[in-house]
């Protein structure tokens, strides 16, 4: 009987031989000095370019000035990752040429071969530290605003609604920046629906959190099955998982409510359909393709598709294969993308004239890509050296050996393609006029993130590399960063969680009836602070404030005996009888 094939990666492991495993205790070449010395060069020319742009960007400023939250946390977090990934790269190579712990010794074949364990504790990590350090909280506008659709969705509802008299202190953002509001009360998010589709059977149970860290634990997966796919090697699929799971740019974003980790899977997913072009496989992913366009806007997986679908069409047959692959775009394109822009068109505006949908495309259009300008090159540069400073250290570098390896070499070509994938998720958002705001590490890149693992394990694992020195280096990084980098960056990202969520009087924090009003001329940011449930359902409300005097008269109409029990600059409470 034939065996049975495995629809998302088709027949490739009913074929593979099974592993031999190749001990890290065998003979190693002697380390190669213009190697090493392009590592620790990488490393310490990020470090550099850190502080250039941190000198640079706080010589314009005016004292007393609140930095752009993108400057800010740049300012804040890079100049110790940049400190700590030198010291790693320095301590790896001290570690691998002289203290070499054979504890090491077959690790990464170990887990090439036996991963579930790995994975699993790796999910249950990411779980723990969403609820410890990120303390289930979305900290932004981006991510609030699909958790708000995601409630909606749960309650049976296309949008929020809440009283017309309450609108204007609830809607924290210009109409059309995150959330679109309808002068009847009616409040949908404007991001697309995807994210907030998958959000909703968690938002319904009431762990919304939860989400992002099971989607880092698939993507861990389905980075280990492509590797086994693309590369030779039995220890290459070790190596990808790893490298994946010691870059925070991977575990943060797990824990948090951003919609990117769903962008890096479903991209990977993606990837693994492609592979093998069969029309029944082109057309899954076309579907899968199409509800990565709707995740929360089609231009990370639009910039991520591009080369593979020049591959596809280049290909003999490429026409009929192409028709394929989109037709499988077609239906949720159409109902999650198209029906979403009818729906927003419907609610758009404060005012009772609404924007149809070719008016709604066209200013989506005007706003999704401009020319570079000085300010947006600077914000790509800095977003360049977050790149590398939210990888593994030394990763990246590895990386682009691996990517122009597999462009010279053409049995390399699907790697070239990953690579392609990145260079033009890079390229794409030169041309996107926002520096990207809040975010941790080079969020607009982490859609094509999975090509940096799968590309510095073909490196290391290639026949001229693997007996070097420079695989001992880079595992020793991994570890490393696995314990330093990741928990650097859980540190910094709980503290600026913890200062954020200060803001607010503790009285806010009661269980009791509560009614808070901010400030959005204080504190710092203070309008993300305004989330509610879709349905004001809540015992509290976060609201807008319009002044300490209006504020008193809005408590005394709506809610009389009300009484303001603690205020501090940014924020005041009032008690609901």
């Amino acid at each position: 009987m034939a065996p049975m094939r495995n629809p998302l990666f088709g027949n490739d492991h009913a074929k593979r031989p099974a592993p031999t495993f190749t001990s890290a205790a065998a003979p190693v070449s002697a380390p190669r000095p213009r190697v090493l010395g392009a590592l620790i060069g990488w490393t310490g020319a990020s470090a550099v370019v850190c502080f250039a742009l941190r000198a640079v960007v706080l010589e314009d400023v005016r004292p007393g000035a609140k930095l752009h939250i993108f400057w800010h946390l740049f300012l804040r977090d890079e100049p110790a990752a940049a400190v700590l990934g030198l010291a790693v790269v320095l301590a790896s190579v001290l570690v691998a040429r002289f203290f070499w712990p054979g504890a090491l010794d077959g690790a990464v074949e170990r887990l090439a071969a036996r991963p579930w364990t790995f994975i699993a504790a790796a999910t249950a990590t990411l779980a723990v530290a969403a609820v410890v350090v990120y303390h289930r909280h979305p900290l932004s506008m981006d991510e609030y605003a699909p958790l708000f659709q995601a409630r909606a969705f749960a309650r049976g509802s296309l949008w929020g609604e809440v009283p017309p008299q309450v609108l204007p202190r609830l809607v924290p953002v210009r109409s059309g920046e995150f959330l679109e509001a309808a002068v009847d009360g009616r409040v949908i998010s404007s991001y697309w629906p995807g994210f907030a589709l998958l959000l909703t059977p968690f938002a319904a149970l009431g762990l919304p959190w939860l989400l992002n860290p099971l989607l880092g634990g698939a993507t861990l997966w389905i980075v280990w099955r492509l590797a086994r796919r693309l590369l030779p090697s039995p220890s290459a699929a070790g190596w990808a998982v790893l490298l994946t799971a010691a870059s925070p740019a991977f575990a943060v974003n797990a824990i948090s409510f951003y919609s990117m980790g769903a962008h890096l899977l479903f991209n990977l997913l993606f990837v693994s359909l492609v592979l093998e072009p069969a029309p029944r496989r082109l057309v899954a992913a076309g579907a899968v393709g199409s509800f990565a366009l709707a995740l929360h806007n089609p231009v990370p997986h639009l910039l991520f598709a591009l080369p593979w679908m020049a591959w596809i069409a280049l290909r003999q047959g490429g026409a009929r294969r192409l028709a394929a692959l989109l037709l499988g775009y077609v239906p949720l394109s159409a109902l999650l993308g198209v029906g979403w822009l009818w729906v927003r068109s419907r609610l758009a505006g404060t005012t009772a004239q609404a924007a149809g949908p070719v008016q709604l495309v066209a200013g989506l259009a005007r706003i999704a890509f401009s020319a570079p300008g000085v300010d947006l090159i600077l914000a790509r540069a800095a977003g360049l050296v977050e790149l590398i400073l939210w990888a593994a250290p030394g990763l990246l570098l590895v990386a682009c050996w691996g990517g122009l390896r597999s462009v010279r070499r053409a049995e390399d070509r699907r790697l070239s393609l990953l690579a392609l994938s990145a260079v033009c998720t890079l390229a794409g958002y030169m041309f996107v006029p926002f520096n990207q705001g809040h975010g941790w590490g080079f969020r607009y890149f982490h859609s094509a993130w999975g090509a940096v693992p799968l590309l510095a394990a073909a490196f290391l694992t290639s026949p001229d590399v693997e007996k070097t020195f420079l695989p001992r280096v880079m595992l020793v990084c991994a570890v490393l960063s696995l314990a330093l980098g990741t928990g650097l960056r859980f540190a910094q990202v709980r503290s600026f969680i913890d200062d954020h969520l200060a803001q607010l009087p503790r009285a806010a924090a009661s269980q009791e009836r509560r009614v808070v009003f901010v400030r959005r001329d204080r504190g710092y940011y203070s309008q993300d602070l305004v989330q509610n449930d879709p349905f004001l359902d809540g015992s509290r409300w976060i609201l807008l404030s319009a002044g300490e005097e209006s504020d008193a008269d809005w408590m005394r109409r709506a809610f009389p005996g009300s009484r303001r029990m603690a205020a501090n600059e940014v924020a005041t409470v009032w008690a609901v009888e």
